[in-house]
C-alpha cells in the first residue's frame, strides 16, 4: 500500500549541495526536491541523490522532481536514491501512475489546460504544483495569483512559480494554497542556494501560510 503523505508547507526544490540541503531544512523546509531531469543545471543523479538523501535521515520528505519518465524508471530512481514522493512535470499521463507505490505530486501548468489536468489526475497525484506553463519548472516566472487562486479550490496545492522571500507572502495571500515551492530564485548560480535567501523565504511563506490559516 502506497505511503500517505502530509503535504509539505515549504519545499525547496533543485538542492545539489550537502551545504545546501543543511541549510533549507535548518530553516525549516518541510520537504526537499531533488531534480533528476538531465536537461536542468540542477540534475544530479541518483547517485548523488542518494548521499544527500542519507543525510535527511527521514527528516522531511525527499522528492525525485522527474520529466516524461516511465513508472518503472521512477520506481527504480526512487528506490535507489531513498527519495519518498515523485513529483511529476512532464507529459506523463495518469493512467499509466495509478497504483504508483509512492505518493505523487502533479506540475500543472496554471493555464487554460489546468482543470482538466487536476481532474484527471484526482484520486492518483496526493497534491498539486501550480507553476507557470512556460517550462517543466525552473523558470522563474510567476502564475497568476488570481488563476491559482481558483486552481488551488479544486484540490490541495503548492503554489510554485518565481516565488521569492520578497514576493511569497503577497503571492500566498493571493493564491491560498497548502503549500509552496521554490528553487531558482533561492540561488546564487543554478544549482547553488543562497542560505540567507533560503532562511528569509522559507521564514516569510511559513509566517504568511499561518496567518491564511492554511
Amino acid at each position: 500500500m502506497r505511503a500517505e503523505i502530509t503535504i509539505p508547507r515549504v519545499k525547496v526544490c533543485g538542492i545539489t549541495r550537502e551545504e545546501d540541503l543543511l541549510a533549507a531544512i535548518d530553516a525549516g523546509a518541510s520537504a526537499i526536491g531533488f531534480v533528476e531531469y538531465p536537461a536542468s543545471p540542477r540534475a544530479v543523479t541518483r547517485e548523488r541523490a542518494r548521499g544527500l538523501i542519507d543525510v535527511i535521515a527521514g527528516r522531511v520528505p525527499a522528492v525525485a522532481v522527474l520529466v516524461d519518465r516511465d513508472p518503472d524508471f521512477a520506481a527504480a530512481w526512487m528506490r535507489a536514491s531513498g527519495a519518498t514522493v515523485v513529483q511529476l512535470c512532464g507529459r506523463e499521463r495518469p493512467e499509466a501512475w495509478r497504483g504508483f507505490d509512492f505518493p505523487i505530486f502533479r506540475r500543472v501548468a496554471a493555464d487554460e489546460t489546468a482543470e482538466a489536468e487536476i481532474a484527471a489526475w484526482q484520486g492518483i497525484a496526493a497534491a498539486f504544483v501550480l507553476d507557470h506553463p512556460s517550462a517543466p519548472g525552473g523558470t522563474g516566472l510567476g502564475v497568476d495569483g488570481a488563476r491559482a487562486a481558483i486552481l488551488a479550490r479544486l484540490a490541495p496545492s503548492l503554489l510554485a512559480g518565481g516565488l521569492d522571500e520578497t514576493n511569497v507572502a503577497e503571492r500566498v495571500r493571493a493564491a491560498r494554497p497548502r503549500g509552496v515551492d521554490a528553487s531558482s530564485r533561492l540561488e546564487i548560480s543554478p544549482g547553488i542556494k543562497d542560505p540567507v535567501r533560503v532562511a528569509a523565504f522559507v521564514r516569510a511563506a511559513r509566517g504568511t501560510l499561518e496567518e491564511i490559516g492554511s
